[in-house]
């Protein structure tokens, strides 16, 4: 038993992987080309020049900052709804909206992480000098000015404990050739999509998309040479053999680098031409001939293609899109599809958006409000939390079905305020209201 009581009272022996060690940026990543910063410059390119991954981080983007939310206190009693109140002025008195805020921290997704430093404030009220204390309240307590975003781009490296792996600061790029920062984890919302391996950069839901991403990036610079050449035509030039020659004298060498350059350089927009001279050979006579002696021509192609090309572009478009359970946007782009599909699809899709708010919310209540609480000196037996409302609207019909078969098998619920009001609200619509006697009218 002692040395079993010994073991137990050892710090951790192991460790979740190579990124708690050293803190680089997808350390574990066996991919070159998105491990370490080169992940994240590799995920910003596929957020900013792909119109697929755009549009479905625009839609997780515009869903998530329609969210609700309220904040729920740890008692019912005038104590507890007190400070529930005081996170409420909290989130209200920052520089910034909280809806900012989340739209902001989604960038959680593309890169895996996302860092916001928090600074704080002493809440002095309106009439203070001070635009660091300026606050619409003046209880003195210590409020949140702002939380600022520290961009992916410009972290060099995790500080993580050798040992256990913990986060215990980030160091960041300054412009200017200046030092880097060093921001402890204390001042720090830290973001992530995943804790696998306990790696602080997380895991960009883009990762499973990567390789399809690749791919329709190449073959959509196929098709768009493809076409180019298909609508221009090859350009073919014709020229004398001596110039062709290894033995042509420098002046026909020249000529022929100009030929070459014409060839290359020629487009037909509205400022493709080809300057070409007149002179035509001669007959054994000495009279001109119809044959140019410099000549340009454009070939085409003839028939259709026995690949075509679109159909590759389109799989790999819902290979991408199936990567974050985002292919409802793709239905309608073909000829099939059904109302059914596309509501388990689209279900399928808020049922994540609802775990990525919740996560937020979490990280928010665990890392901000846990510290405030802290600095303030509360008594965290009162310590309320901050939750998120519904992502996705109530499917009305199923719900009213749901009420008749509970009112076929006799079960009333007409009398329960909290259950009515909860329904009214489902079809946002106002509770109902309760008369000075305590009668619902």
């Amino acid at each position: 038993m002692k040395k079993i009581s010994e073991q137990l009272g050892k710090l951790e022996l192991g460790q979740g992987g190579e990124q708690t060690r050293n803190g680089t940026i997808r350390a574990d990543e066996f991919l070159q080309e998105i491990k370490g910063k080169r992940a994240i410059n590799k995920f910003r390119e596929m957020r900013d020049n792909d119109s697929t991954i755009g549009a479905i981080m625009y839609a997780t983007e515009q869903v998530l900052r329609d969210v609700d939310y309220y904040v729920e206190p740890a008692k019912d009693t005038a104590a507890g709804r007190k400070e529930a109140e005081f996170v409420e002025t909290i989130l209200k008195d920052m520089e910034h909206s909280l809806d900012d805020h989340i739209a902001e921290a989604l960038s959680h997704l593309t890169f895996g992480f996302s860092l916001f430093e928090v600074v704080y404030k002493r809440r002095r009220g309106p009439k203070t000098d001070d635009p660091k204390s300026y606050s619409r309240y003046s209880d003195g307590r210590i409020g949140v000015r702002k939380l600022a975003s520290r961009a992916q781009w410009t972290i060099e490296s995790f500080d993580v404990n050798k040992t256990t792996g913990d986060v215990l600061g980030v160091k960041q790029e300054q412009n200017y050739g200046l030092k880097s920062t060093y921001i402890p984890a204390s001042k720090l919302l830290h973001y992530r999509t995943t804790n696998t391996n306990n790696d602080p950069s997380g895991r960009s839901i883009l990762r499973n998309a990567y390789t399809s991403y690749q791919y329709l990036k190449n073959f959509q610079s196929v098709e768009a040479i493809a076409v180019e050449r298909e609508l221009h035509g090859v350009p073919i030039g014709r020229i004398a053999a001596e110039y062709l020659s290894p033995d042509a004298t420098a002046d026909q060498v020249s000529v022929r680098s100009q030929m070459e350059k014409i060839l290359r350089d020629l487009k037909f927009n509205e400022q493709g031409y080809a300057l070409l001279p007149s002179d035509v050979y001669r007959d054994i006579d000495g009279k001109p001939t119809n044959q140019r002696i410099v000549d340009i021509e454009l070939i085409t192609s003839n028939g259709s293609r026995n690949i075509d090309i679109n159909p590759i572009i389109s799989r790999y478009q819902h290979d991408i899109a199936r990567s974050v359970m985002a292919e409802f946007l793709m239905l309608g782009a073909g000829a099939n599809g059904s109302y059914a599909l596309s509501k388990s699809k689209t279900d399928l899709f808020l049922r994540s958006m609802e775990s990525y708010i919740n996560s937020i919310f979490d990280v928010l209540n665990k890392q901000l409000i846990e510290p405030l609480w802290h600095i303030n000196g509360l008594n965290f037996d009162l310590m309320p939390k901050i939750c998120a409302g519904d992502v996705a609207p109530h499917d009305l019909r199923e719900l009213g079905s749901y009420l008749r078969n509970l009112n076929g098998a006799n079960i009333d619920l007409s009398d329960q305020d909290d259950i009515v009001n909860a329904l009214l609200a489902n079809a946002e619509l106002p509770p109902k209201k309760v008369a000075e006697n305590g009668n619902s009218s």
